[in-house]
């Protein structure tokens, strides 16, 4: 049996997401070892992984990021992914090495697994010939010939005037947007006596030997060029809960005869004035069961925020399964998690989406390109743009039919089991693991 070295950041999806895998790998009979913040330690250890705790790295899980990072409050959503590039994903890397270091020297690894995030694993996988693997649970960033490049949330454009478009605007990228975190990650490299690479940091923070992406397809550009070690996987589906408590109203969703609107914001963003106040305004009165996960935020918060008062259509809980809900739903409002959309598409729900924060404006341009649901382009939409969406969401067929499209696709994965089966191969051989629709000659790691 193999051991796998797991690392992710100290984000609640980044971490989540990978623990079928992780479950998948433990049933089989291989140890998981695995680097995350402390927070997240319970949910690994319940899926038989060890968790192992940051000594050098920052451990900001469980926070409001701009709780421990005050510096990010106020920016722009430009110059905050900027500046969380170059100091939190890259910047934390030279902690990180360190620290992944002395668990690799206690005790043989044969695969290491991480998010694209987790800038540090790949080094060390180069400085100890270790075999890694990345996870992507957001949008896929390979560059290609027109496919837009990463970060302002452009569409394809054919011709020569998109190839200008995208020249200049990853030239930008490369010069302003990510100039910091591509100076700071050739800084680690020397410092760790590492070889200069020509690649840009963004290229350099998936790994060359296996990538495996959390979604199929339908609901990405068309790749012509798409290297042969990225395999699509579908939805990052979490294990069904071992006990969930439903709420004393469930079985008014589990028996609705009218639409069913699931409202959330996701894990990372407690403002709930951003997306669930408006929401929940917005569809006050008509004519559907809405149901809304506050997340981080305590649903009190959100009562406060409303002024006392919940509307009678409308149902209000910290949590529910995604897999629970969606199975009832008929809309899925949501700030452009790119874990909750790609778990809604899977069941076939379209999305009504708010949120440019993050990378959120590269999910919804590809929601908008796979025409699987409505958007609104604002983190702080209007009560009236979010029922107007919800109402177009809801009237016109071609949503549902484009997420049903998605749907088809991803019912042929299952994330868990073939993470896991693509590992295996990875600690087996120690080689990329290429798709069998494409067998480019592979190197050994180094």
């Amino acid at each position: 049996m193999s051991t796998f070295l797991f690392a992710s950041i100290p984000v609640p999806a980044h971490t989540s997401n990978p623990l079928p895998i992780a479950a998948r790998l433990v049933e089989r009979g291989h140890r998981v070892r695995w680097y995350a913040g402390a927070a997240f330690h319970p949910q690994i250890a319940a899926v038989g992984a060890e968790p192992l705790p940051y000594v050098r790295a920052d451990d900001f899980g469980g926070q409001d990021m701009t709780e421990h990072f005050p510096w990010l409050a106020g920016l722009s959503p430009l110059r905050a992914l900027r500046q969380a590039f170059a100091e939190i994903f890259v910047g934390q890397a030279r902690y990180r090495v360190p620290d992944l270091r002395e668990i690799v020297a206690a005790e043989r690894v044969d695969a290491m697994l991480c998010d694209e995030l987790m800038v540090g694993v790949g080094q060390v996988g180069e400085l100890d010939g270790i075999p890694w693997a990345t996870f992507g649970d957001g949008p896929l960033a390979v560059e290609e010939p027109g496919i837009p490049p990463f970060g302002p949330g452009l569409t394809p454009m054919r011709g020569p005037v998109g190839w200008m478009r995208d020249a200049v605007v990853r030239a930008v990228a490369r010069r302003i947007v990510f100039a910091d975190a591509d100076r700071e990650y050739r800084s680690i490299r020397a410092d760790l006596d590492l070889p200069a690479t020509e690649n840009f940091v963004l290229s350099e923070m998936t790994s060359p030997m296996l990538h495996m992406q959390g979604c199929t397809p339908g609901f990405e550009y068309p790749r012509r060029r798409l290297p042969a070690h990225v395999h699509w996987v579908g939805a990052l589906r979490p294990d069904p809960p071992p006990s969930w408590d439903p709420p004393a109203w469930w079985a008014e969703v589990t028996e609705s005869q009218r639409p069913v609107v699931a409202v959330s914001q996701g894990s990372i963003r407690p403002d709930v004035t951003e997306l669930l106040v408006p929401a929940v305004r917005g569809l006050a009165g008509t004519d559907a069961l809405v149901v809304v996960t506050t997340g981080q935020a305590e649903p009190d918060t959100l009562v406060d925020a409303l002024g006392g008062a919940v509307p009678d259509n409308v149902r209000i809980t910290r949590f529910i399964p995604y897999g629970e809900l969606f199975r009832h739903a008929s809309v899925f409002v949501t700030n452009g998690g790119y874990s909750g959309v790609t778990l809604a598409l899977a069941y076939g729900i379209p999305l009504v989406q708010a949120g440019r924060t993050e990378e959120k404006a590269e999910i919804e341009a590809r929601i908008k390109y796979s025409g699987t649901g409505v958007t609104l382009g604002s983190t702080r939409p209007t009560a009236r743009a979010v029922a107007d969406g919800v109402a177009r969401a809801l009237d016109d067929s071609s949503y549902r039919l484009a997420a049903q499209r998605v749907r088809d696709e991803m019912a042929a994965h299952d994330a868990g089991r073939e993470g896991a089966d693509l590992l295996e191969r990875l600690a087996a051989t120690g080689r990329p693991v290429l798709r069998t629709d494409a067998q480019p000659a592979a190197a050994r790691v180094r």
